[in-house]
């Protein structure tokens, strides 16, 4: 549950800086860093959030997993909770990885391509523009990620939630408890350190 509420105060300090009402990094954003160590420094910073995510959010989806076939015997159990978490891990983050190296692929084409070879050469340069499209499509897809597993694990442990949304089709209801769980928890967030 509090990785649930983690995922949602996440998924919603990024909705809430892509609109502009909230950042969190926000002497980051309005100082220009001046050697390669403080880039270096917001870069680790950065990493660091996102791995913390990450793991938080591939916990979340293996003990999901698991309690889809809390009722079987041991060995189905470790069967596939250990499929999940190969899945999640490979399937998805190996992707990801894979999709973020695209540009200097693109790089490499390039090079290779000089100017003998226009189709590896279009390749390429494709990728290379692609790039940061695909990180927009991914942080959208990665904050709706969040928003549902933190509003499921809420609808699915929590009786009261469950049957006040059971009007709304599921994926909706999950969507619509993560979203407002993600705003109530930065706003409590942002109360207690104006207090402190």
């Amino acid at each position: 549950m509090f990785g649930g509420v983690y995922l949602a105060y996440e998924a919603g300090e990024k909705v809430l800086e892509y609109f502009g009402f909230h950042n969190t990094h926000k002497e980051e954003s309005t100082s220009i860093a001046k050697t390669e160590a403080e880039i270096l420094l917001i870069e680790k910073s950065k990493i660091k959030s996102a791995i913390l995510t990450d793991f938080i959010l591939s916990i979340e989806i293996v003990i999901m997993a698991l309690g889809t076939v809390l009722e079987q015997a041991l060995a189905i159990q470790i069967i596939a909770v250990t499929f999940v978490a190969f899945l999640v891990t490979v399937g998805v983050y190996g992707i990801v990885a894979l999709l973020v190296r695209m540009d200097d692929f693109g790089f490499k084409l390039i090079e290779i391509a000089q100017d003998t070879k226009p189709l590896l050469k279009k390749i390429g340069e494709t990728l290379v523009v692609a790039l940061p499209k695909v990180i927009r499509v991914l942080t959208f897809l990665g904050t709706l990620a969040m928003f549902l597993v933190a509003g499921g694990i809420f609808l699915h442990n929590i009786e009261l939630i469950h049957h006040t949304l059971a009007f709304m089709p599921s994926i909706l209801s999950e969507l619509l408890f993560g979203f407002t769980l993600g705003m109530l928890s930065v706003g409590i967030h942002q109360m207690i350190k104006k207090v402190f």
